[in-house]
């Protein structure tokens, strides 16, 4: 409000000054406006960069956890499969079973192959979600960057429209030029 009666000052100054040489109401009245609309431009495009910055990096940190959380679910599932194999082995060896050859050498050597298999998709499906995570952040990252464009673009159309408003308020000929 300070604002707007500076300008009213401003402008009853250079009508009480002749005319010559102030400023209109109309032209500080268009000054002030098209300053509003850059500020306000910029600062709403520096606020959602700002968001989508920080979701981004969420996101990235969303992905690095994954990738501790399915290394440490793959090597849980073999300390656990390892333990398992270990039990048959003993149940084996108190039957008076030779595990070191036939069927029973057989069974481990699926076991082991079915194990690695089974770790392998554990770590993959990690590894998927952190990239499917990652590539959100970049999208957020790309968000941010095309904000600041926006902010900058906006900014600069105001400046451009808030100055033909001034110049038409100084040079009324320019009123026909639309």
């Amino acid at each position: 409000m300070a604002f707007v009666s500076g300008l009213g000052g401003a402008a009853a100054a250079g009508s009480a000054a002749g005319g010559k040489g102030g400023l209109s109401l109309g032209t500080a009245l268009a000054i002030g406006g098209t300053a509003f609309a850059v500020g306000r431009a910029l600062q709403t495009g520096a606020a959602e960069s700002s968001a989508a910055e920080m979701q981004a990096g969420i996101l990235r940190e969303q992905a690095a956890q994954e990738q501790r959380l399915a290394a440490q679910r793959e090597r849980d599932f073999r300390r656990e499969q390892s333990r398992l194999m270990a039990r048959r082995r003993a149940a084996l060896g108190a039957s008076g079973v030779e595990a070191g050859s036939g069927s029973p050498l057989l069974i481990a050597e699926d076991f082991a192959a079915e194990t690695e298999r089974q770790a392998r998709r554990i770590r993959e499906g990690g590894e998927i979600r952190a990239t499917r995570l990652a590539q959100q952040s970049e999208l957020f990252r790309d968000q941010a960057r095309s904000a600041r464009t926006g902010a900058f673009l906006g900014a600069g159309t105001a400046l451009l429209s808030g100055g033909f408003r001034v110049a038409r308020t100084i040079d009324p000929r320019l009123a026909r030029i639309t």
